[in-house]
């Protein structure tokens, strides 16, 4: 009789997981359609990030028509005007193909502007101007959570508030998820919501998990190491990651959407990033939370692997995504005073996920659309959170292991 109920205890199991499988197996590792596409002879999709070399390169990507043709960018400096080769690559998606192109400089002086434009066998772009910074000035960035917005029309107005709002910023920090899922008309939907911004300012993006496709495993489309060159898979063994000193920081990508064994490859790339550092503030970036919003279990593998470092190298502050909401938390001394690293997760979508409240975190809010205003020098960092009504909700001041709470 024992067996008996034994046996069929264990076919309700299976049955009852075959049933749940069977029922999320799209959700899980099926992916949308793409809705066939043809893409323009204009160019378009203009961006600038940082290139190989340092805060002082620049690396310059674009899309124009399905066929790679001949490219080249122009340079305009001191009264010289100077041609780089764009490198072309052809992608094919699920329903569609492009051409995207990849042109870097790799050493620009620094205190000057310089004004540039893309030339295609069908198209030429107006001139765009940018500047190199010195390197002992003050830096301040605008970092944006998950955008993942569906047509909806509400990014664009918040955008161009923030750009108008803040025209001096030396660059754009997103935490992945800029896009809702990895379609042509997505793409088109940021690139428009983004104006001319990623023109003119260097725009750093994190890898999210909605820039997969799903799968067993899931992996990053192509597209978005096209858009992005550091993140492409020819390089960190297929990790979107990234390091680089801007001013007196140094800021770090994960890739915190691979699977777990790709931690163990991260976990040693981000330990020797930041103890090879001279800078004076650690900023990594990635798109999972270490502390979740939604339970002590969650984003638990990415907790094993990235904390112990982040802790143990003297991070000063974790920048991250993907839970839709506004929290900030960091350890406490034995005097109750807070202390680095902080943990901020942030996003500026219009959807918004239910969360838990925990005790011990410092600064949480739900239901809205939030920025962060991030400014740092040598002596000090100070991160201002905002909400889409442009209303400051929270601010610190990170000294050398100390934080300080502006109420």
């Amino acid at each position: 009789m024992r067996k008996i109920v034994v046996a069929l205890s264990l076919l309700v199991v299976v049955v009852a997981l075959s049933i749940l499988v069977a029922t999320r197996w799209n959700v899980w590792f099926g992916n949308i359609p793409e809705p066939p596409y043809k893409v323009s002879d204009k160019i378009e999709h203009l961006l600038m990030t940082y290139g190989s070399n340092g805060e002082e390169s620049r690396c310059f990507t674009w899309m124009c028509g399905d066929t790679v043709q001949p490219a080249i960018l122009q340079l305009a400096v001191l009264g010289d005007t100077l041609h780089f080769d764009g490198e072309g690559t052809l992608f094919k998606s699920r329903s569609g193909k492009a051409a995207y192109y990849k042109a870097e400089i790799s050493s620009l002086p620094e205190g000057l502007s310089y004004s540039y434009r893309v030339l295609n066998s069908t198209d030429t772009t107006g001139w765009y101007t940018f500047r190199i910074p010195y390197r002992d000035m003050q830096r301040s960035f605008i970092y944006l959570g998950d955008v993942q917005d569906d047509y909806t029309g509400v990014t664009p107005k918040i955008f161009s508030e923030i750009f108008e709002m803040y025209p001096d910023v030396d660059f754009y920090l997103f935490g992945g998820d800029v896009i809702e899922r990895p379609m042509s008309g997505y793409w088109d939907y940021w690139f428009a919501s983004m104006q001319d911004i990623p023109k003119t300012k260097p725009i750093l993006a994190a890898a999210g998990n909605h820039e997969y496709l799903k799968g067993l495993p899931p992996y990053i489309e192509e597209r978005f190491g096209l858009v992005f060159p550091y993140a492409s898979s020819k390089n960190n063994r297929g990790n979107a990651l990234l390091s680089i000193k801007l001013g007196d920081a140094q800021i770090m990508l994960l890739d915190s959407n691979k699977d777990f064994w790709k931690y163990f490859y991260q976990r040693r790339w981000l330990k020797s990033e930041l103890k090879n550092s001279d800078a004076k503030w650690q900023i990594v970036t990635m798109h999972h939370p270490i502390y979740s919003t939604k339970g002590r279990f969650n984003q638990l593998l990415q907790r094993i692997f990235f904390n112990p470092v982040i802790k143990n190298r003297e991070v000063d502050l974790v920048l991250q995504g993907h839970e839709h909401t506004f929290m900030r938390t960091s350890p406490v001394s034995e005097d109750g005073s807070l202390k680095t690293p902080i943990y901020l997760t942030s996003h500026c979508s219009p959807k918004s996920y239910k969360v838990k409240y925990p005790a011990d975190y410092a600064k949480m809010d739900n239901g809205d659309k939030y920025y962060q205003l991030i400014q740092y020098d040598y002596e000090k960092m100070e991160v201002e959170t905002y909400n889409s009504q442009h209303q400051l909700i929270d601010k610190v001041e990170i000294l050398p292991n100390q934080v300080i709470e502006i109420k």
